[in-house]
């Protein structure tokens, strides 16, 4: 609605109705590219006393809206940046979405401080987010937090440490991070997944990584600068799959892996720098899948890796080295790996 400037009481009714919209639940402002202020109430009026879920999104005007306390679930994309101090003392909020917002320099604090029940939280597109605030540490509920497409932020807050409660944790286009802080990871200890995507300055992990005892999943994709990983994973008791993708620098699989008996998912595409696996990966007892792609370098798999009885996928693909050396394999102890039942080797179309 192109033409809407205001929202105000003719939207809300006659001054006589005390509580408007007694009933919705659920509202959404959508491409209003005009409107400037959203008012509240004229006091004696409870607006939207059971809405739980607010969507504003391509409003680049809008800078303020009222106050609804019940509101559980706010999207917010495109809009003014002041736009986000209003959703300050929202006390019932579980779930917040921060997203196209390049104009905003600075998370308010506040903002944080009083979402003490926030259990998602999500900041997207914010090209120009500089710091997250310290009051992140307030957010011990907080289950979820991805943070995407922020160029400018340089690093996470030592807070992170305190966030307990989160099981996942994606950072994603964040090109100015080069590493995570040390005490910032060490004391997420019910993180079940963490997912790092084109970070393209990222030159090491946190060796806070060995104390992530809860991990199940962990993804590394587009870091060309990431040349090693942490060696102690030992503590990493129930990992079950491990994903590195596009780190041409990597040049080895930490040796704190060959302890981790939960692995069932092994995943290795466009690691040139990666020349072989190391024999203590036939330890992998749990293996169950292995899928190698665009690894120039690498010549062969140790023999007890593709002889290990859980192996049931196997994928060999743009490795020409390793492809030949699979079927000099093959002919030799085609017994040996008859228990693998699903073999891709060469192109994605041929299966073999």
């Amino acid at each position: 609605m192109e033409g809407i400037e205001f929202i105000g009481q003719d939207f809300y009714g006659a001054d006589y109705i005390q509580s408007p919209f007694p009933s919705l639940k659920e509202l959404t402002l959508r491409d209003f590219p005009n409107l400037k202020e959203w008012r509240g109430s004229n006091g004696r009026q409870v607006l939207f006393p059971r809405l739980e879920k607010l969507i504003v999104s391509k409003c680049p005007k809008l800078s303020a809206a009222p106050i609804i306390p019940s509101l559980q679930h706010v999207e917010l994309q495109g809009c003014h940046p002041l736009l986000v101090n209003s959703m300050e003392n929202l006390t019932s909020l579980l779930v917040m979405v921060i997203d196209t917002f390049p104009d905003l320099l600075l998370l308010p604090g506040e903002l944080l401080k009083t979402s003490i029940l926030l259990t998602s939280l999500k900041i997207s597109s914010c090209t120009n987010l500089s710091s997250l605030p310290s009051e992140i540490e307030n957010l011990t509920a907080l289950k979820s937090l991805s943070i995407c497409w922020c160029q400018k932020l340089s690093s996470l807050p030592q807070g992170l440490q305190n966030l307990t409660s989160l099981e996942s944790l994606e950072i994603s286009e964040c090109n100015l991070i080069d590493s995570l802080p040390d005490d910032g990871i060490r004391g997420l200890n019910s993180l079940r997944t963490l997912s790092i995507e084109n970070c393209t300055n990222l030159s090491s992990l946190s060796t806070g990584l060995q104390y992530l005892s809860a991990l199940e999943h962990l993804s590394i994709m587009y870091c060309p600068k990431l040349d090693s990983l942490p060696n102690d994973l030992s503590n990493l008791s129930t990992l079950r799959s491990l994903s590195i993708l596009w780190c041409p620098r990597l040049g080895s699989l930490p040796e704190g892996l060959q302890h981790v008996r939960t692995l069932q998912t092994l995943e290795i595409r466009s690691c040139p720098g990666l020349e072989e696996f190391p024999e203590w990966t036939n330890n992998l007892s749990a293996l169950r899948s292995l899928a190698i792609s665009d690894c120039n370098n690498m010549t062969s798999l140790p023999e007890g890796l593709v002889c290990l009885s859980t192996l049931q996928h196997l994928s060999i693909q743009d490795c020409p080295n390793l492809e030949k050396w699979w079927k000099d394999k093959r002919r030799r102890d085609r017994r040996r790996i008859s228990h693998i039942s699903h073999i891709y080797i060469g192109s994605p179309e041929f299966r073999l």
